[in-house]
């Protein structure tokens, strides 16, 4: 992975701004049980989780806490209530918001750390691209 990810993110984030402009204030319901605004807040969701694992790695110098696959959809599962009950408008803000926030710390992260969490094999913290875009898809 190289600087590479910076330019995903950054053309992921405008295309999610593209999406929410879309989406507007209407409530619309994607595949698999979604809508629009529960996929924008989800995504705000994991991106702000992401700001907590970066900043506490950066403060603390322990490796970044991952969940399993289990935990993750288990997470997914419980906060989609809260998901689709957040309107549209909300739901946009979070998500540009929370996708500006992460893409911010990730630019600016010295390289050694950069190297550390690459690493790690766990390329989804640093490169937010493929995340948005599989929900963007919908």
């Amino acid at each position: 992975m190289t600087k590479d990810h910076n330019a995903r993110n950054r053309a992921a984030r405008e295309r999610l701004a593209a999406v929410i402009a879309r989406v507007g204030e209407r409530n619309v319901t994607v595949d698999g049980g979604w809508t629009a605004a529960a996929l924008l807040a989800h995504l705000a969701f994991w991106d702000r989780l992401a700001v907590a694992r970066l900043e506490r790695h950066l403060r603390e110098g322990e490796p970044p806490i991952f969940a399993t696959e289990g935990v993750t959809d288990l997470t997914n599962e419980a906060g989609m209530r809260q998901w689709k009950d957040t309107p549209p408008s909300v739901a946009g803000t979070q998500a540009r918001e929370a996708a500006a926030a992460i893409d911010r710390l990730i630019e600016t992260l010295p390289p050694d750390k950069l190297e550390g969490l690459k690493a790690l094999g766990r390329s989804f913290l640093i490169d937010r691209s493929e995340h948005r875009k599989e929900h963007l898809d919908r």
